[in-house]
């Protein structure tokens, strides 16, 4: 591997989560996603002498891992029929451009509130999101009912919204005054 892949590859490892973002954003399937970042890293190396860099690299890696995406829906014939993907991936690629230290505030505030969460709600979190159970076993194994696990998440997903928002301000407003 020469200079340039190396400090490319280095750039990939700092931009993982906003890249893998992209991705899961679209296909909604953790262990999906993962194979297709995989994918989208030998995409960026290989077309890594097409990189301006005086654009922003986030943003044009997001577009490769796009890219990935729509080859990986056409192989498997599996194109969603609604633009809801697309969508995701549009606001997720806008939340990829953003600041870097915007991003770091946010992913510290969200292991601050994750930590605050009942260790069965960080569970129930870890397996849908981090593991990609559903139905039935994610009730099982959260030991939640089934009937309410999509209320229960949601209700998790808005009490980590407002953590978050509620944390970063208050770090904003110590760091400036």
């Amino acid at each position: 591997m020469d200079d340039c892949s190396i400090s490319t590859f280095l750039t990939i490892s700092e931009n993982r989560s906003r890249i893998l973002a992209v991705i899961v954003a679209m296909v909604r399937d953790f262990e999906v996603a993962e194979d297709l970042f995989q994918e989208t890293v030998i995409e960026i190396l290989k077309s890594e002498e097409r990189f301006d860099p005086s654009r922003s690299f986030v943003p044009w890696a997001c577009g490769i891992a796009r890219n990935v995406v729509l080859q990986h829906w056409r192989r498997q014939s599996k194109a969603p029929s609604n633009g809801v993907s697309d969508m995701m991936a549009e606001l997720a690629l806008i939340a990829a451009e953003g600041n870097d230290d915007t991003w770091r505030r946010e992913r510290t505030a969200l292991r601050r509130c994750f930590q605050r969460l009942p260790d069965r709600m960080q569970r129930l979190l870890l397996l849908r999101y981090g593991h990609n159970v559903k139905g039935k076993q994610l009730a099982d194994s959260a030991a939640v009912r089934q009937g309410s696990i999509r209320t229960t998440l949601a209700r998790l997903r808005n009490q980590l919204r407002t953590c978050i928002d509620t944390n970063v301000s208050q770090r904003l407003q110590e760091a400036n005054g």
